[in-house]
């Protein structure tokens, strides 16, 4: 009886938490609802063009603001849906359709999605939004970071691990923060949202098990990705279950009514001037890792032209997006007949509840990143070769300064992920051109340099780690891949001589400090810094390091690194970007962005010890994400995959704003001027971003000439809301309304009504 007591006592707590948290979201109605404007006299400010729908939206509490009005159509060549915010008076213009049948309705926190109801454009449209008869009701609505930290994580106390005999943990889990890099975006929350719909509940799909935890180890070995998430996982265990039964106990206590203890704030101020239009590419059975619209030097080329994406291990075909005539197609790169396909390293074991024992994942161009260049070709990362027929060109006694100094030739068998080579398509001509690197590549930037010279990182550890570039002036002069490449090894001047030496020390090794020292780390992230010409990247060993190199005036034999190893509060890093000032920008699993600005160091940046990473914690800062936390644990439940920085004011926002992805909670993050701006995506929900640019298409239009432009990434885009869902969130009833991959346009208005 006691404990049935302290149960319904607990559960009034919630109950009240939760209502308080509601009321305190929504924004107090400007008058008494007897004394609300008339819808009329408020529809006499809003004005709207032949393209456009605004109008009103109220409640019974009045006018509703902070909230968003959809217009989605299904007349167009791609999933189509268009959005804006009310202001302070509950006032929208959704501007800027093209024409079509079009269903609107309000979607905010505080409240369940209206009833959808026909508008005709250039007509006014008052909607009556509906207030959420639950609290349950409403957190249905809310980002996936609000459901997922719910789950319970193992308290510091537990660290370091001492394994089964000792305390359970893991002998390799040090640390907490390592068990939550693992659970975040180097582990789990790297390929899809947790806390969504689609993970947070169990598909009846899946089959009938004795317990959740039974249906979570069936569920993790699903699919193509399932020999990766049991591997995962499996790291994970503990005698008491580990992170498995953590899972299983986040889903039950869900069934039984538990909700999250926080809820999300309505957009205001500058967040209420978005515009969000959603359109989708490719197919739901395939996903998308990145994609390409301009050149970043140079932002007005390909202007209102089709964007590229990179599907990386699902796809040969990679999609193409014509924004302007809502289409969509396929372009498929060449590759050779003997090239390994993904799907011998992702094969299917257990059949997928989305797609059943499909092997949807069969690449062998594995697509994984992309840029464009001043003339308008797009060059990806791609495999267009088996990783075995290494060129002469790449081995020692070639001519090649390269090779002469660091030969590549490492075998590997089968298919190996960083692989891959240079693939460029010129839309000109709708040709393929590949180059053949020696070097692995990854991601990739363009220097601002009169070469105009391709560096492109590689994200393989030890011997092969290596950063590579192609002088792409030299490619298209000669076509000759040899002469146009170059590639190096990382090596930090460690006895201090201002120089690179030859005949360095090699990592594990007792070092030497008479000479300098070779780098295990690769670069996974890349980017060229317009300050002073270095570059730039991330590695993901924990807790996070930045390196730079330096290319000098002769690379290779000029070369020299630098490697920054992030300091607490930080941990778990993946992408990263330069500002125009060469501060580099760090996204961060401990539920920060970060900051790296070299021109803060205090002390000699070489000598002893300077491959540690340990010459400059002062060169960083950090600004804590919003949003909520696990328990115990002081970051924000985020698991950002990567940072742009908006070098060029193209948002609006400003000039160098960096935006970090805000992978689980449907959004992106701006810092401006120390406080971050949540450009958050509410329909479809889902939106998982991976690779983001920006794009101006027409200088002298203002607002509307610029956009930025993000692909939704995650891996099961059958996650993502579907068309008409069965619940808010849900994956689509069936295949035809299950989604496909998003194209996410964001747009800044000079205020909520502009058109």
């Amino acid at each position: 009886m006691a404990a049935r007591k302290s149960c319904l006592i607990a559960l009034a707590i919630v109950v009240l938490i939760g209502a308080a948290a509601q009321a305190q979201q929504r924004p107090a109605p400007q008058s008494p609802p007897s004394q609300a404007p008339a819808p009329q006299a408020v529809n006499q400010a809003v004005q709207i063009d032949a393209d456009d729908i605004g109008g009103t939206v109220t409640s019974r509490f009045g006018p509703e603001a902070g909230v968003w009005v959809i217009a989605e159509t299904r007349d167009l060549g791609t999933r189509f849906a268009k959005m804006a915010v009310t202001d302070e008076r509950g006032r929208y213009v959704i501007p800027d359709l093209p024409k079509a049948n079009y269903r609107v309705w309000v979607r905010g926190y505080g409240l369940v999605d209206s009833p959808k109801v026909a508008a005709e454009l250039g007509k006014t449209l008052d909607l009556t939004a509906v207030v959420a008869p639950s609290l349950a009701e409403a957190a249905q609505y809310y980002p996936a970071a609000y459901w997922y930290s719910m789950v319970k994580i193992p308290d510091q106390s537990r660290f370091p691990g001492t394994g089964d005999a000792g305390n359970g943990i893991p002998e390799n889990f040090k640390t907490q923060s390592q068990w939550l890099n693992f659970i975040k975006t180097n582990g789990c929350g790297n390929c899809h949202q947790m806390g969504n719909y689609a993970t947070r509940t169990l598909s009846s799909a899946l089959g009938k098990f004795e317990s959740s935890q039974d249906a979570w180890s069936y569920r993790l070995s699903v699919g193509p990705s399932g020999h990766d998430m049991v591997r995962f996982i499996t790291e994970l265990m503990t005698p008491d279950g580990g992170q498995l039964a953590a899972l299983a106990n986040w889903t039950d206590r869900i069934q039984a009514g538990e909700l999250p203890s926080r809820s999300p704030q309505r957009p205001a101020g500058v967040e209420r001037n978005l515009v969000i239009t959603v359109r989708d590419w490719l197919d739901p059975k395939h996903y998308l890792h990145d994609l390409t619209t301009t050149d970043r030097r140079k932002p007005t080329i390909n202007a209102n032209g089709p964007i590229y994406g990179d599907t990386e291990l699902s796809s040969n075909a990679q999609p193409v997006l014509d924004p302007v005539r809502n289409t969509k197609t396929t372009i498929e790169p060449p590759f050779r007949d003997n090239t390994p396909s993904s799907a011998l390293a992702n094969p299917v074991v257990n059949p997928s509840p989305y797609l059943g024992g499909e092997q949807n994942w069969d690449s062998k161009v594995n697509a994984h990143t992309s840029a464009m260049d001043q003339d308008g070709r797009v060059y990806w990362a791609a495999q267009s070769r088996p990783p075995n027929d290494i060129p002469d060109y790449c081995k020692k006694g070639s001519p090649l300064r390269s090779a002469q100094l660091y030969p590549l030739a490492f075998h590997r068998d089968g298919f190996f992920q960083n692989s891959r080579q240079v693939t460029v398509y010129d839309p000109k001509t709708k040709q393929f051109t590949t180059i053949d690197t020696c070097f692995g590549t990854h991601h990739l930037n363009f220097a601002e340099d009169a070469n105009n010279t391709l560096w492109l990182s590689n994200n393989t550890q030890g011997e092969a780690a290596v950063v590579g570039w192609v002088n792409t002036k030299m490619f298209w002069q000669t076509y000759d891949a040899a002469k146009s490449q170059g590639w190096t090894a990382l090596v930090v001047d460690t006895n201090a001589n201002g120089k690179r030496d030859e005949g360095y020390n090699e990592p594990g090794k007792e070092p030497d400090y008479s000479t300098d020292t070779r780098l295990p780390f690769g670069m996974y992230a890349i980017a060229y810094s317009p300050a002073d010409g270095s570059i730039w990247g991330s590695n993901l060993a924990h807790p996070g390091y930045v390196i730079r190199l330096d290319p000098g005036k002769n690379p290779p034999d000029t070369s020299l690194a630098e490697i920054y190893k992030v300091p607490l509060p930080g941990y778990g890093i993946r992408g990263m970007d330069i500002d125009r000032n060469g501060v580099a920008w760090l996204p961060l699993d401990s539920g920060h962005l970060a900051s790296f600005d070299r021109r803060k160091c205090k002390g000699p940046l070489n000598g002893p010890g300077a491959e540690k990473g340990e010459k400059c914690p002062e060169g960083f800062s950090f600004y804590a994400l919003p949003g909520p936390g696990f328990q115990g644990d002081p970051g924000a439940e985020e698991n950002p995959y990567y940072v742009w920085v908006d070098q060029h004011d193209i948002l609006g926002l400003g000039a160098n704003v960096p935006l970090e992805t805000g992978n689980q909670s449907d959004s992106l993050h701006a810092l401006v001027g120390g406080q971050f701006v949540e450009l958050r995506v509410p329909y479809p929900m889902g939106f998982f971003a991976k690779g983001l640019e920006g794009r101006i298409d027409d200088p002298k239009a203002g607002w509307k000439g610029r956009e930025l432009w993000a692909t939704s990434g995650n891996r099961t885009p059958f996650h993502i809301e579907g068309i008409d869902a069965p619940a808010p969130g849900a994956p689509g009833n069936t295949p035809e309304t299950l989604s496909s991959p998003l194209v996410v346009e964001f747009q800044l208005r000079p205020d909520p009504l502009a058109h």
